[in-house]
């Protein structure tokens, strides 16, 4: 009897405290492999996203002149996110449009969410996403050309890569205002 109630309290004990975890997960199992959450708060953006790991990596997270955040972490990870933009049929109208990178084909597409391919000299991938969560909207696009000049190409991996981790993105309450 005493056996019994000692093994029913451990497993009792353990259910608990794996409940504790969010949805059967740790947290570096909802970060994936490779990835830290980065708070945008500084930046002037009071939401998260993940991104893969800086701690190895040249990286760049700048809030710039035109309000957008700009986000680059090593080589096919470079994009930008900002508060205001076009209406995913905008988007797509321009990504026809375009006389120089011409469009190829879509990849992904869906009414937030495009990935797709384009030619200007070598093939291209190219993602624009509008992130809707908890009544705040994102809009988020790979950086073509970045701060310093340089011209960026991507891969349909480091695209969707930067995809999903535009997924990521989740508003942060604005902080309580104290009664100065």
């Amino acid at each position: 009897m005493n056996k019994a109630l000692i093994l029913g309290g451990i497993a009792l004990a353990l259910v608990s405290f794996s409940s504790c975890k969010h949805d059967g997960k740790t947290e570096e199992q909802e970060l994936g492999a490779g990835m830290i959450r980065m708070d945008l708060t500084p930046y002037g953006l009071p939401a998260t996203i993940d991104i893969p790991d800086t701690a190895r990596k040249p990286h760049v997270i700048e809030a710039r002149p035109d309000g957008s955040i700009h986000i680059s972490v090593a080589k096919g990870f470079d994009f930008t996110i900002n508060v205001s933009g076009m209406t995913m049929d905008r988007k797509k109208k321009d990504i026809n449009g375009d006389d120089v990178d011409k469009f190829q084909s879509w990849v992904v597409q869906d009414s937030n969410t495009v990935l797709y391919k384009t030619q200007m000299v070598n093939e291209e991938f190219h993602f624009y996403a509008i992130i809707k969560k908890d009544g705040k909207t994102f809009f988020v696009e790979d950086l073509r050309q970045g701060p310093d000049g340089n011209v960026n190409t991507f891969t349909q991996q480091d695209a969707q890569a930067m995809l999903n981790a535009a997924k990521t993105m989740m508003p942060l309450a604005a902080p309580a205002k104290t009664n100065s």
